[in-house]
C-alpha cells in the first residue's frame, strides 16, 4: 500500500476506534476493575459516565455496601493506562464522594475523599456497639493489596455513643488526624471535640495490623454502666481508663 493510501486508512481506523470507545457500554468496567475487590451490579450508561444500582467494596472485615453509585471517567486517563474518575454513592445516610485512580489491580489511589458512615460498622473490631456518624475527609488515600499504605486527612466521630442494656448513651464527639509514617503505615492522634468523656492517644495502622493506646477521662466515667462496659476493652488507671488494643483488620 502506498503512503498516500496508508495515511487515510490509518485515520479512518483511528476514527472507527474512537467511535467504538465513545459508545462503549458501562459493563466494560467489569473487565477493567478488580473483581476480587469490587462488585458492581445493575450497570447502565456508558464507560465514561454511568451508574450502578449496587456497589460493594472488599474490606478487611468483609464487603462494604456503597449502594447506588455513579461515575464520570476521564478518557485521557485511559491513554496513560491509569483510569481516573469521579465517583459518588449513597446507601441510606451513608454517602461517598471521591476521585479514584486505578494504577493496577492492586494499587488504587483516592483523592478529595468525603465519606459518611454509620459508627455501628465498627462492631467488627470492638466488643461494644457504637452509635453516631463517622465522617472522613481525606486529601489522599492509597490502597495497595487491599490495605491503606498512605493517607492524609481527618476522621470525626460525630454524636458518638454506645449501646447500653437500657439503650443508646451519649459520649461526645471525637477526631483522629491521620498522617503517613516515614517508616511505612499510618499514624493517627485521637482528640476530644465535645462531651463528658475525654479521649486522647495514638492509633497506628501498618498494613492489616493496628494498635490503639487511648486514655479515657472525664465525668462521663461516673456512669457505672459505662465503666462496666469498659472492662471489656480498657484497663483502669486511677480515675481514668486506658484502651490498649492490637489486632488485624
Amino acid at each position: 500500500m502506498s503512503r498516500s493510501k496508508l495515511i487515510p486508512s490509518l485515520l479512518l481506523g483511528l476514527l472507527f476506534l474512537l467511535i467504538l470507545l465513545a459508545s462503549a457500554p458501562a459493563r466494560l468496567l467489569l473487565a477493567i476493575l478488580p473483581a476480587e475487590q469490587l462488585i458492581l451490579q445493575g450497570l447502565s450508561g456508558s464507560l465514561w459516565e454511568g451508574t450502578a444500582s449496587r456497589v460493594l467494596v472488599k474490606s478487611g472485615s468483609g464487603w462494604l455496601h456503597l449502594g447506588a453509585s455513579s461515575w464520570s471517567l476521564s478518557p485521557l486517563s485511559l491513554v496513560v493506562l491509569a483510569p481516573r474518575g469521579e465517583i459518588s454513592s449513597h446507601w441510606g445516610r451513608q454517602t461517598l464522594n471521591a476521585v479514584a485512580t486505578l494504577h493496577s489491580r492492586n494499587d488504587i489511589e483516592f483523592s478529595d475523599v468525603d465519606l459518611l458512615l454509620d459508627a455501628a460498622l465498627l462492631q467488627h473490631y470492638l466488643p461494644v456497639g457504637l452509635v453516631g456518624d463517622i465522617a472522613m475527609q481525606f486529601e489522599e488515600i492509597t490502597i495497595r493489596n487491599q490495605y491503606p499504605e498512605s493517607a492524609t486527612g481527618r476522621i470525626v466521630w460525630q454524636n458518638g455513643g454506645w449501646m447500653s442494656p437500657q439503650g443508646s448513651r451519649q459520649l461526645g464527639s471525637y477526631a483522629v488526624d491521620v498522617q503517613p509514617l516515614a517508616s511505612g503505615g499510618l499514624a493517627g492522634e485521637v482528640i476530644s471535640l465535645a462531651g463528658d468523656l475525654q479521649a486522647n492517644g495514638p492509633i497506628i495502622l501498618d498494613q492489616e495490623n493496628y494498635s490503639v493506646d487511648v486514655q479515657l477521662s472525664g465525668s462521663g466515667l461516673d456512669d457505672p454502666q459505662l465503666r462496666q462496659a469498659l472492662q471489656l476493652l480498657a484497663i483502669p488507671e486511677g480515675d481514668t481508663y486506658r484502651v490498649r488494643l492490637k489486632g488485624s483488620l
